[in-house]
């Protein structure tokens, strides 16, 4: 059990770094002009997809590197449960967000204290997270 539980760790650490590192790529590429709507806060469409894309990419290899280091299929169970209790509670605590006009030039960190996604999509975001998650798991697993 004490391995399946470090599995589940080391897979949302795995996840996470994987996280940052792509929507870091993804920031650079679309930079502030694409990753919002004109001079708003409210995240674009085509951030949205990306969002959708990386989050599965991401929880797919936090599945993996779990499934590598766990005893038994266990393991990628508490990630899931993690993956959906954590992802949850952020949907639940989106507040105010920036208010006002966006600046034309905003840091990565400005940009993620600010951004406004769709609510609808905050609670897509532990469905994303579950599925990648198991479909990373089940193929070392098959």
């Amino acid at each position: 059990m004490l391995r399946n539980i470090l599995a589940a760790v080391v897979g949302y650490i795995a996840m996470a770094a994987a996280l940052f590192a792509m929507f870091s790529l993804l920031w650079m590429t679309l930079g502030p002009s694409r990753a919002f709507q004109p001079g708003s806060w409210e995240v674009s469409g085509g951030w949205v997809l990306g969002q959708l894309v990386l989050g599965l990419v991401g929880a797919y290899i936090g599945g993996r590197v779990c499934a590598r280091v766990a005893h038994d299929a266990g393991g990628a169970m508490i990630l899931i449960g993690l993956v959906i209790v954590l992802g949850v509670v952020n949907a639940l605590m989106l507040g105010e967000m920036a208010a006002g006009p966006r600046p034309d030039d905003v840091s990565m960190m400005e940009a993620t204290a600010g951004a406004r996604q769709p609510t609808w999509f905050a609670w897509l975001n532990p469905v994303i997270g579950a599925v990648g998650v198991w479909f990373g798991s089940k193929k070392l697993r098959a």
